[in-house]
């Protein structure tokens, strides 16, 4: 046991600590029953390094074995990591950023393409998109999804939004569905939009702003012209019945 060290590239970072004691207390009572996967340590040829089965090596540290059955592997680093990969995904142990920065390891580290990791781990090219997407997400969100309070559906429908950690924030402390978040999105993008066509109708063409000081000038009164593609509407803003009576009698004397 004093030989084997951690894989610093195991995927799955977090150990379920009451799930490892039920482990060591099945080891405790029946023995190791399938040998873990090691290959030599490439910094130290005296140790070995973890490459499948550091959930049982875990557990059988607890337990306090001095020795463990293993398998040496002569496999590459580039293959000992993608067998890493594939046993915590096959056998669904890893949460949702864990297998996404597992996927994204393999891509910067190994140069390994979507189509090649998804032949190799057998799941769907789009499955191994989606989830390297996540990888991008800021720093506070996905420390919500590491902690479970927001899930992979959740993550996937913030992607499409402009301020990212303020609603995932928001859908994890209102505790909202998948389908409510899409909804929450879906609005946001449509707030935005309105804005966006608000602030463009207010930049105006500069001829246009040049009539509205001129004919203001001249009436005496404010004037708005709302112009699109030289069609629009013109109006002046009066305050008193008064002012309308007026500015009527310098359109009539017109």
């Amino acid at each position: 046991m004093s030989l084997i060290e951690a894989n610093s590239n195991q995927p799955r970072k977090t150990f379920n600590e009451e799930k490892l004691l039920e482990l060591s207390n099945s080891i405790k009572n029946i023995g190791q029953i399938n040998p873990i996967i090691v290959r030599e340590s490439p910094k130290n040829k005296n140790k070995y390094i973890v490459v499948a089965g550091e959930r049982r090596w875990r557990a059988s540290k607890i337990a306090g074995l001095k020795n463990i059955d293993v398998i040496i592997s002569n496999k590459s680093e580039k293959l000992s990591s993608l067998a890493s990969v594939i046993e915590n995904v096959q056998r669904e142990d890893l949460n949702s950023l864990e297998e996404a920065e597992a996927y994204n390891s393999l891509i910067n580290e190994h140069d390994l393409t979507h189509e090649e990791i998804s032949k190799f781990t057998g799941k769907s090219r789009s499955h191994i998109s989606n989830f390297i997407r996540i990888v991008g997400l800021p720093e506070d969100t996905k420390k919500l999804l590491k902690e479970n309070k927001i899930t992979f559906g959740h993550a996937r429908a913030l992607l499409s939004s402009k301020n990212i950690s303020k609603m995932a924030s928001i859908v994890s402390k209102n505790n909202l569905n998948v389908r409510q978040t899409e909804a929450l999105i879906k609005e946001e993008q449509q707030n935005l939009s309105h804005k966006n066509t608000d602030n463009n109708e207010n930049e105006k063409d500069p001829n246009i702003a040049d009539y509205e000081k001129y004919l203001s000038l001249k009436l005496g009164y404010e004037v708005q012209i709302k112009d699109k593609k030289g069609k629009g509407v013109l109006s002046v803003k009066y305050k008193t019945l008064d002012q309308l009576e007026e500015i009527i009698s310098i359109f009539n004397k017109k």
